[in-house]
């Protein structure tokens, strides 16, 4: 038998998602498969389209055997922070033997050339020289791996392949990275196709309240009847962000905004200003984008502000893993017995067994316990994000989703 992780959003789980999860099992008979995947809110820093619980059930009844959470301070961060969180928890877990991830490419050496180059002793000079031209972090990096391998821009800036090259730069020497190449629709292509379309275009569509029938083309059943239930009782609108941050930013010195996690070069400044203006969410982002803070940079940075994420905690809180289970099958219950033999980290299934209400703001609890609290947290934000806001501290009486029949 051998153990395959998956790391993932399943935002929400498509087609796309079981082929990657069926050429495994074809590569690979007897593979057994847990999937890592963010949150209540995702890389992007956007809130999940549904919630951790919902997209962990259909995660495995789409295939995966095992879903556990990448916490918040994990999850909700750059592509290169993203991949080591989640790679760094995958190898504490002392059971898995592979990891599969998707690209817009079939070439595993090319990737992995890639990730090699970081190692290069000037690459870190080169990117700061490119980033003071005004570029971010992900175009510097992408021009200078184009001019490295040849591989051209175009094709090193699509979110799939950078985040392949991250995980090949975090992956140990005991985990075999499989590649599973990308088909259908392209990442950001919000156009529905017959079978396979992007998670943003099912997205689009069920906001939109349209276009059922292509939907139902490209997920499964289950899928489809949570989306649509979703569609009626609810769906998260980041707008309903803003008003939590101007009354945070305004009130709030720039010595105290600095310290956020990300506040650098200035951006508190650009927030204090675009918070005197902004009428909407995106006006607000707009306001604060630019060539060098990409949109999703900036929406992880608002993220960081409102959960008061600064740089000291989310130092402290980097190494403090633990492993919080979503969901899971009968194959699945046995790789948490082979789980709990194997690792050291706190398996986390009922958070009341490991955090009180009382203690989500103490400081003097364990590390570990403090980066649960900020899943916790994260998603009563995610809660307010709806038209009726949703019950605080789901996490606290929400159990992980068995799916045993």
């Amino acid at each position: 038998m051998k153990i395959v992780a998956i790391i993932s959003e399943y935002n929400p789980f498509h087609n796309g998602h079981a082929y990657q999860i069926s050429q495994v099992r074809r590569m690979i008979e007897d593979a057994k498969i847990i999937s890592v995947m963010s949150g209540s809110f995702t890389q992007r820093g956007t809130p999940a389209f549904l919630d951790k619980w919902t997209r962990a059930r259909l995660a495995v009844e789409g295939g995966c055997d095992l879903v556990i959470e990448l916490p918040f301070t994990d999850a909700v961060r750059s592509a290169q922070d993203f991949a080591r969180g989640a790679i760094r928890i995958i190898e504490k877990l002392g059971i898995v033997d592979a990891i599969s991830f998707g690209a817009e490419t079939s070439d595993l050496t090319q990737l992995q050339n890639a990730a090699e180059i970081f190692n290069a002793k000037d690459f870190s000079a080169q990117i700061k020289a490119e980033m003071s031209h005004g570029n971010s972090y992900a175009a510097a990096v992408t021009k200078i791996l184009s001019a490295r391998t040849n591989i051209a821009e175009n094709i090193l800036r699509l979110p799939n392949n950078i985040l392949a090259v991250e995980y090949l730069r975090a992956l140990p020497k005991n985990i075999t990275p499989i590649l599973i190449p990308r088909i259908g629709a392209a990442y950001s292509d919000t156009n529905l196709h017959e079978k396979f379309s992007s998670a943003a275009a099912i997205r689009h569509a069920v906001y939109q309240n349209s276009q059922w029938e292509k939907i139902s083309q490209a997920v499964n059943s289950s899928t489809l009847a949570a989306m649509h239930a979703a569609s009626v009782n609810g769906l998260p609108h980041e707008e309903f962000l803003l008003r939590p941050l101007l009354a945070k930013i305004l009130t709030q010195s720039p010595s105290n905004l600095r310290e956020i996690y990300g506040m650098r070069e200035g951006l508190e400044f650009r927030l204090i200003s675009a918070a005197k203006s902004a009428k909407t969410f995106d006006a607000f982002i707009n306001a604060v984008t630019e060539k060098r803070y990409p949109v999703s940079r900036v929406k992880r940075l608002l993220l960081h502000t409102l959960m008061n994420l600064t740089e000291k905690k989310i130092a402290e809180l980097q190494g403090a893993d633990f492993i919080r289970v979503l969901a899971f099958n009968a194959a699945g219950k046995d790789l948490l017995k082979k789980i709990r033999a194997a690792s050291t980290l706190p398996i986390v299934t009922k958070v009341t067994k490991h955090l009180a209400e009382r203690e989500l703001f103490d400081e003097n609890i364990l590390p570990y316990k403090k980066k649960l609290a900020q899943d916790v947290l994260a998603t009563d934000l995610r809660g307010i994000l709806f038209d009726v806001p949703i019950t605080p501290r789901q996490d606290f009486f929400t159990s992980p989703q068995c799916c045993l029949i």
